[in-house]
């Protein structure tokens, strides 16, 4: 007997509405379930082991090669195969590397981009011990029931139904897999020490693969802290509100950093709905009915939804792939699995929205300069010929993206990332990881939208997206004002406590640099001012000895018989100039000396 349960009327926590909840698609009984091992069977494999597994395939590569059975499609499936066999942190790194579609080809980024954890959990009693050791309680006193089998599991985490006991009401629980955080650390070891020797022995710098495993490590990090996923989701729940789009309520008093309980959502998956699509269309048809769903409608507002996600709202799922997509009756559909978000530096949001909006007027110059701003380095070098070649490429993308007889990889706006990095890397230019994640959460979603709305033009879906965000955009004018004025007085602020320092910095440089030459000035001007006074005593001597009294018998004569002899009126108007000249300068040493004694 199904059991009833009661929904408390609490204002702060809003649940689904159960009149959105759709039938079942794919009935519990041919679910595979999850194989449960011993912990034992977890191990991980060493640093020796993994190093040997990647020169075994090296060599592989090799001996292909040599034999000239070289096959691009053959070659991705074995290194998908070979990083799905390390597991953990390899999958996530097969993944992340599925976005360098500038250096990888196109059957490498598919296939790593499908890599998958395998569907292996630990035994009931390990998930017990670890939840009522992070909660502090007795597990019966949380949770009213607790399934002990699980409802899915990763190489992360484990997850498993139960209903809470206070408020009566069935959540999942996410639990981490016991010394994950050990074993992806030291993965992480591993895979910077290869990368160290690679980057010594391989003209690869320009890979930046450093930046590429900090990108990895920060991911990983946030996906192995539950308090991240908690205020990931907190967040996102009000953002997507205005999008349509329900996230599932976080309790947050039953979360640690290992453990989190989330509310239950009801839904059907959209990897199984694609799974049932594939193969029988009649049954995924009538359940499409019978719940009032329209896939080209729900892929339509995917899309929508991700875009402002991406440039408006700077808050966007990281991982939008069709298993963390709950599809909803009457259109509707729910995000899960929060622990990679993405946000964007505004800098660079603002270059790439102005890119988007270049491509979408078809301007294609403009895209390409823009487009070169998405480097980690703007070239100096042969910029012309890039910007050429950019163009060129914008333009065959754009006639594909209308063309529907295109396979839909060729048509869709991941697409238009892909075509900027075969450019880039001809031209051996590292685009920018940030500007490689938009481009994997697209072609993540890319995934779902292929199955429900294939015909899709992304040039046009583009363009709607834009007019919508223009509208939008006027709606809120004051606002908006408002909000860039005071931004705009913040930045200001800002700028004058970041440049306080660096002005009071160059003052006392410069003062310094003043003192030294006001020193040097001084005392080369009392050196003159000497020798002025000198000058006007002899001359005063002079001047009596020539014209009143002869002072041959003088001490110093000698020096006043050798001065020719002068008028008297231009004799005293002498003497006068240097008297005055005297008292400017000793005027002009006072200020120096003072100056440099500040």
């Amino acid at each position: 007997m199904k059991q009833e349960f009661t929904r408390l009327k609490e204002p702060k926590r809003k649940l689904l509405n159960p009149e959105y909840i759709p039938t079942q698609l794919i009935p519990s009984r041919e679910r595979t379930p999850v194989r449960v091992l011993e912990l034992k069977a977890h191990r991980r494999l060493g640093g020796p082991t993994v190093i040997y597994r990647f020169i075994k395939f090296g060599l592989w590569l090799l001996m292909q090669k040599l034999l000239g059975r070289r096959d691009a499609r053959k070659t991705a499936v074995e290194a998908r195969l070979l990083f799905q066999g390390l597991g953990g942190l390899w999958v996530k790194l097969g993944q992340l590397l599925s976005l360098r579609t500038d250096v990888l080809s196109d059957e490498m980024c598919e296939e790593l981009s499908h890599l998958l954890y395998a569907n292996v959990g630990f035994p009931s009693h390990i998930v017990r011990q670890a939840i009522e050791q992070e909660l502090g309680r007795p597990i019966d006193e949380i949770f009213a029931s607790f399934e002990d089998t699980p409802l899915a599991a990763a190489s992360i985490a484990q997850v498993h139904r139960a209903v809470l006991r206070k408020e009566r009401l069935p959540v999942v629980v996410k639990l981490l897999r016991p010394n994950v955080i050990h074993a992806f650390r030291r993965d992480m070891g591993i895979l910077r020490a290869i990368a160290s020797v690679a980057n010594a022995l391989l003209p690869i710098r320009h890979l930046r693969l450093q930046e590429g495993l900090n990108e990895l490590d920060s991911m990983v990090e946030e996906e192995l802290n539950y308090a991240y996923e908690v205020s990931n989701s907190r967040q996102l729940r009000k953002v997507l509100r205005r999008h349509n789009v329900y996230v599932p309520y976080i309790f947050r008093q039953y979360c640690t950093e290992k453990v989190l309980v989330m509310e239950e959502i009801a839904g059907v998956l959209m990897s199984d709905a694609i799974a049932v699509q594939a193969r029988d269309p009649e049954r995924f048809a009538d359940w499409c009915e019978e719940n009032s769903i329209e896939p080209k409608r729900v892929a339509m507002h995917l899309f929508l939804s991700h875009m402002r996600q991406l440039l408006e709202d700077n808050i966007f799922h990281g991982d939008m792939h069709p298993g963390n997509i709950l599809l909803l009756r009457d259109n509707r559909y729910a995000l899960i699995d929060f622990g990679t978000i993405g946000s964007l530096d505004p800098g660079f949001l603002q270059t790439y929205l102005g890119f988007m909006r270049a491509i979408s007027r078809r301007e294609y110059d403009k895209a390409a300069d823009l487009s070169l701003h998405l480097c980690a380095e703007i070239p100096s070098t042969d910029i012309g010929k890039i910007r050429a070649e950019l163009i060129n490429a914008f333009k065959l993308w754009q006639s594909r993206s209308k063309l529907s007889s295109h396979a839909y990889g060729n048509r869709s706006l991941a697409d238009s990332s892909k075509v900027i990095g075969e450019v880039f890397a001809k031209h051996r230019l590292q685009i920018n990881w940030a500007a490689l994640r938009m481009g994997r959460t697209m072609g993540t979603l890319d995934t779902s939208l292929a199955y429900f709305y294939p015909q899709m033009s992304h040039s046009r879906m583009l363009s709607r997206y834009l007019r919508k965000s223009s509208r939008r955009r006027k709606k809120h004018a004051l606002e908006n004002m408002r909000e860039g004025l005071g931004r705009f007085v913040e930045t200001a602020n800002d700028y004058r406590v970041l440049l306080e320092p660096i002005a009071q910095r160059a003052v006392i440089s410069y003062k310094q640099k003043l003192n030294k030459f006001s020193m040097i000035a001084a005392t080369v001007m009392r050196f003159f001012n000497i020798a002025l006074l000198s000058s006007i005593a002899l001359g005063g001597y002079a001047f009596i000895h020539q014209h009143y009294f002869d002072m041959s018998h003088m001490p110093g004569a000698d020096l006043i018989d050798d001065i020719p002899h002068i008028e008297k009126e231009w004799f005293l108007l002498a003497l006068l100039g240097l008297a005055m000249l005297f008292a400017t300068f000793k005027r002009i040493i006072t200020i120096v000396s003072s100056a440099y004694l500040r």
